[in-house]
């Protein structure tokens, strides 16, 4: 309290309201998307290498598609990080679930089994170091962190670009 004022109903609502966006997926695209481009080298650079092309999703629910980026199979505890702050969460073996990662997340790839990124393709730096460090990794999801919650056992199939939630 400053000066007598009670700001506790309105960091509730504040609060709340940070929750509530965060819930939100963006779309993919704003306005008309970009027509697709025949040319097979396009379409290598551009989906496999940058992962600006969404994947396929999967018609099943316990199914998450993405781009596979680092090869291999690891089963886990899914534990979302959106930030470092949240980093503190992991233990070893979990599973890694964010937005994407730069290079000061490095030391957190020595501690999981395995990442899954809504973003990003084979060239991306979360796809690089995962492979640097021998993880599977699934990345360019779109929708990981907005699926997968904490405490979820999830399997990262890196080869194929799957990841299975096992159980809720």
């Amino acid at each position: 309290m400053a000066a007598g004022t009670d700001y506790r109903e309105q960091t509730r609502q504040r609060r709340a309201s940070v929750e509530e966006a965060a819930r939100i997926v963006p779309p993919d695209h704003l306005g008309e998307p970009t027509p697709a481009n025949p040319d097979p080298f396009f379409i290598a650079v551009v989906d496999k290498m940058l992962g600006l092309l969404p994947v396929e999703p999967s018609s099943d629910p316990s199914i998450i598609t993405g781009v596979a980026a680092s090869p291999g199979t690891a089963q886990g505890t899914a534990k979302v990080v959106r930030s470092l702050v949240e980093a503190s969460k992991l233990q070893q073996g979990d599973i890694m679930v964010c937005e994407m990662t730069v290079p000061t997340w490095v030391p957190l790839f020595a501690t999981v089994s395995a990442i899954v990124a809504d973003s990003g393709g084979v060239l991306c730096h979360c796809a690089i170091v995962a492979r640097e460090f021998g993880l599977p990794a699934v990345v360019g999801t779109h929708v990981g962190t907005h699926v997968l919650r904490d405490g979820m056992t999830v399997t990262v199939d890196g080869t194929r670009g799957i990841v299975r939630i096992d159980s809720h």
